[in-house]
């Protein structure tokens, strides 16, 4: 670990420093942007403080007046073409574009961050070609329609528009990151392809490497069980993560009698006795309203919540005390998400005018660097709090990872805390991951090696695709000998991120007051499901909870059907987020020396992606419902069957012309456009039954990816439904390397997969596997704290360290 200097503490007094909620206060983003994805990371670095001047492709689809006014509010907006986005002689450049630019066009940056969002990435056999493709083929290729859904049905896409968000917060976070760092990492690879599979597809790959299963056998589809349930007066989800809450679930429902049942609290048997189980579930939800399920759920610690919409989360009283729906500062006749992270507790406020660009003019000199390789070169902050325009990232090496040199301890748990160690490791931190043999992460728990296995819980898919680049250690910190380990960690660090309940290191004597009086430089994340204040402060959330709270799941389902849950995004959202408020938060605490408390809650995160439909309701009156596989625009759209058994291809016909090839395919002797009824989108739209009908009668009987290429050469988007248990098997992605082969204990040898958005250099790498449980207890409490042989082996035989979860 590299030796950090003490802040000046006159400086440590002194006023200086980004305005409350603004960390990126002084630094210039110029957005080029065609999608929710730019749009959005423009928003991000905006809402955190950036000044963000705005050239907009005027060959971008339009999304409604409210999005729009939602996504761009505070920035400039600039006419001018492409080539206008380098004059702006910004810090981060954000690039939205059709496919991949040319190497002499990036080049022409200067020392700027960079981040290039493609459909393909810069590199590959599928970039640069053209090659036609949407939002819903994306998902296709993706591997992860093919999970979601249910049996017999189409495999069913998420609806609203999930990929776009996480890429464009996974682009604002690197973003963040890159200009921290040396000239050399600073152009940055952001693919919708990759993004989607990494957020979609649940470590399917992972846990299929292990299993072994074969791809001739096609991947199942169906609901979670239970899932989204009827009530007496609208819809409730429920999300069974352990075998405590199974338990707890049968007992809730009033059917303690299968307690002894094995087939009733585990997933498995369930799904054999489907028909049974929902219909007792629902027979006892239809008894209760939303609120009574919610209470009676929360008193057994099951993660539950009413699965929203676009109305009635307005009135959700969590929300309410929150303030999270807001006013358009521009346009008050409709509300909008606040940013969904806090800085000191302060959440950044938009205003109608964009904030001041950095300033030339230093108000309070000059200040020690705080953590890196580069040693302490003083740097210049402005009245901003910032250095001044370009000189961001001055003084570092060209060759420098963005957070070289800063200790991290990492409590987090599931993907959403396992991710942002994991970025954080790739991007030049040492990170130490902290669980404890009382409590491992719970990602280690879910499969796919059954628990008669040897070392079970070192084959998680989930822990193992989402904890590359750590050390491991464990300290039970709730006994006295193990709180006073992590409190010394906690001293020697600069970073401390978790995603527990607050109760937990609340009841440890470790909230922030006391975290920060240990440390006064270090700066804590903390990723709650639903923040740390308001009347849901104490509930459980998982991915799926927020998802259901949301209005995800609202969005995502076949028309005639019950709401769905789309199954993984909202965990990457809010590890995305979270990765970007930290890095805004760095971004000012390595200057000044001063932590800073960090709040990026799991539910916000989520209910930004959510967002268009509490913008369409508060600004149109418009409820938006589940479409299935179809488009508010394009049509027709659908997932379509082939000849061969359950392999099935996604296609978008976005225009006229589109159309019009599509006809000519489908009946090359007849003239195209001969039904002048279909000659519009209105018109395919108002005949959308009859059209895939016809559309699934003519793709039956034909090779999938002869089919596929046949509709690419005509210039309709169209792909693949891979299946997601190999998707590191996909032509492109192989061919990128986003999967890494990697040599673990037991498991053997299984393909992990990189940052979905790194830098083109390929220098954010992971530099270790996911460490076994404990793995480093005494390289870090031995070699680096100084406990010596005897004094580990008593905390091991007291429990307080050890490398065998509690009960095993």
């Amino acid at each position: 670990m590299t030796a950090r200097p003490d802040p000046d503490p006159d400086l440590l007094a002194a006023p200086v420093g980004a305005p409350a909620g603004r960390p990126l206060a002084g630094l210039r983003v110029a957005e080029w942007s065609r999608s929710i994805a730019g749009g959005y990371a423009g928003r991000t670095l905006h809402d955190a403080g950036a000044h963000v001047t705005r050239l907009g492709d005027p060959g971008a689809p339009s999304p409604r007046p409210a999005l729009r006014g939602y996504l761009h509010l505070g920035k400039v907006d600039q006419p001018g073409t492409l080539a206008d986005v380098a004059s702006l002689a910004a810090d981060i450049v954000i690039l939205e574009l059709p496919d991949a630019p040319d190497e002499e066009f990036l080049a022409g940056f200067g020392d700027a961050a960079v981040v290039v969002i493609t459909p393909w990435g810069l590199r590959g056999p599928w970039a640069g070609t053209g090659r036609p493709w949407s939002e819903l083929t994306i998902q296709a290729e993706s591997g992860s329609l093919a999970m979601r859904g249910l049996p017999g049905r189409p495999p069913l896409m998420t609806g609203s528009s999930e990929g776009l968000w996480v890429t464009g917060t996974m682009a604002a976070a690197a973003a963040v990151a890159a200009v921290q760092g040396g000239r050399a990492h600073r152009l940055v690879d952001a693919p919708l392809l990759e993004v989607t599979a990494y957020a979609t597809n649940l470590f399917q790959d992972v846990g299929a490497s292990i299993t072994g299963v074969s791809p001739a056998t096609p991947p199942s589809r169906n609901r979670l069980n239970p899932s989204v349930e009827p009530a007496a007066d609208g819809w409730v989800g429920f999300n069974l993560a352990s075998a405590q809450n199974h338990e707890d679930f049968v007992v809730l429902i009033e059917r303690a009698d299968w307690l002894g049942d094995p087939q009733m609290t585990t997933h498995v048997g369930r799904y054999q006795r489907y028909e049974e189980f929902t219909a007792a579930v629902r027979a006892w939800t239809r008894r209760h309203t939303v609120a009574e399920v919610v209470e009676q759920a929360s008193a057994f610690r099951i993660p539950c919540a009413p699965v929203h919409n676009g109305r009635t989360i307005l009135a959700d009283p969590h929300i309410v005390d929150r303030g999270f729906y807001q006013p358009n500062a521009h346009d008050p006749g409709f509300l909008e998400p606040a940013p969904p992270f806090l800085f000191d507790g302060v959440r950044p406020r938009r205003d109608k005018e964009p904030p001041p660009g950095a300033r030339a003019v230093t108000e309070a000199g000059t200040e020690p660097r705080a953590v890196t390789e580069a040693g302490t070169e003083p740097r210049t902050v402005t009245e901003a709090g910032t250095e001044a325009g370009a000189e961001a990232g001055a003084g570092v090496p060209d060759d420098a990872l963005p957070f070289a040199g800063l200790r991290v301890l990492d409590l987090g748990t599931w993907w959403v805390g396992g991710f942002v160690g994991t970025a954080l490791g790739a991007l030049g931190a040492d990170v130490l991951k902290v669980e404890s043999t009382r409590r491992v992460d719970g990602a280690r728990l879910v499969g796919p090696a059954p628990a008669t296995q040897d070392h079970w819980w070192e084959q998680g898919a989930f822990y193992l695709g989402g904890n590359s680049g750590k050390r491991g250690v464990t300290v039970d910190f709730s006994v006295p000998a193990g709180r006073e380990l992590l409190a010394r960690l906690i001293a020697g660090a600069d970073v401390l991120i978790e995603n527990y309940s607050p109760r937990v290191l609340e009841s440890a004597g470790l909230d922030w007051d006391a975290v920060h009086q240990l440390n006064p430089r270090l700066v804590m994340l903390r990723m709650p499901a639903f923040g740390l204040t308001g009347p849901r402060r104490s509930m459980v959330g998982y991915a799926q909870t927020v998802e259901q709270f949301s209005g995800l799941c609202w969005r995502t389902g076949y028309p005639d059907a019950d709401p769905h849950n789309p199954s993984g995004p909202a965990d990457p959202m809010a590890a995305a987020n979270s990765l970007f408020a930290l890095s805004s938060a760095l971004f000012t605490a390595r200057r000044t020396g001063r932590g800073m408390l960090v709040e990026s809650p799991l539910a916000e995160a989520a209910l930004v992606m959510a967002s268009e439909q509490v913008l369409a309701w508060t600004s149109e009156g418009a409820l938006l419902e589940r479409l299935g596989n179809r488009d508010a625009v394009a049509a027709p759209q659908g997932v379509f069957p082939t000849a061969e058994p359950d392999r099935w291809i996604a296609l978008t016909v976005a225009d006229d012309q589109q159309w019009r090839a599509l006809a000519t395919l489908m009946d090359p002797g007849r003239r195209a456009g001969a039904d002048p009824e279909l000659a519009t989108a209105d018109g395919r739209r108002a005949r959308a039954d009859d059209l895939e009908k016809r559309i699934a009668a003519w793709t039956a009987g034909q090779e999938r990816e002869a089919l596929v290429e046949r509709l690419l050469a005509a210039g309709i988007p169209a792909g693949e439904a891979r299946d997601g248990r190999f998707i590191h098997d996909h032509p492109h992605l192989a061919a990128r390397g986003f999967y890494q082969l990697v040599e673990l204990p037991w498991p053997g040898a299984i393909p992990l997969p990189l940052l979905p958005v790194r830098a083109a250099s390929g220098g954010w790498a992971h530099r270790r596997r996911p460490p076994t449980l404990g793995e480093h207890n005494a390289e870090v409490l031995g070699a680096e704290l100084g406990l010596d042989e005897t004094r580990l082996a008593e905390l091991a035989a007291d429990g307080v360290i050890g490398t065998v979860p509690l009960g095993v």
